[in-house]
């Protein structure tokens, strides 16, 4: 769905012709920055920009029917020095419409859960506090890909790349920060939780 897309939507629902100004308020953004989007056929509407409508235009944008249950697990891993968890996560469930995944390829709903990511050093491809949809269900990382992983307990969300002699790089996307790599005699313990299969705050 893109802004235009978005737009039809919030008139049909409402009956009327909505004013840009009005979505712009319920995007809690500007109407300049909105008009850049709105004017860009090829921008997606995020996850977040369809609750914020909902919520502050009273419109359901989304059929329940058509919706999948996803567990947003309330962790917070670190795109920088790791997430210590010191007690159980808590879960809160959360609907999201079967359009906004069609383009997933080969995820089933029950592996599907969010992760909010903290921190900056996986800018600007993920971005402090984006939301992250992760298959608990992909963990090889031979074929490199961005991954949710605990690295001695803590927890982290990574680029992954698997070099021929063995060594494991883990990269950040921020230039800034350095490669760090493993060889095969790590005592790091390291598990991978599962793969980023789409940014729900800008999608990846």
């Amino acid at each position: 769905m893109n802004y235009q897309e978005l737009k039809n939507k919030i008139d049909n629902y409402l009956k009327k012709d909505v004013k840009l100004a009005e979505i712009a308020r319920a995007l809690e953004t500007s109407s300049q920055n909105f008009n850049k989007k709105y004017k860009n056929k090829n921008t997606e509407v995020t996850y977040s920009d369809i609750q914020k409508v909902e919520k502050n235009l009273n419109v359901k944008l989304i059929d329940s029917s058509d919706c999948i249950t996803v567990e947003h697990i309330h962790i917070n891993p670190s795109c920088g020095n790791g997430t210590i968890v010191l007690a159980e996560a808590d879960v809160t469930p959360v609907k999201i419409g079967r359009e906004i995944i069609k383009n997933i390829w080969n995820s089933k709903p029950e592996d599907l859960k969010i992760f909010k990511a903290s921190g900056d050093s996986m800018q600007e491809t993920i971005t402090d506090n984006d939301l992250l949809l992760i298959d608990l269900s992909k963990t090889d990382f031979r074929n490199g890909g961005i991954f949710l992983l605990t690295i001695n307990n803590d927890w982290y969300i990574k680029r992954l790349r698997m070099r021929l002699t063995g060594e494991l790089d883990i990269i950040s996307d921020n230039p800034k920060y350095p490669i760090e790599t493993l060889t095969p005699d790590t005592t790091a313990e390291i598990k991978v939780i599962g793969r980023v299969i789409k940014n729900l705050s800008k999608g990846l």
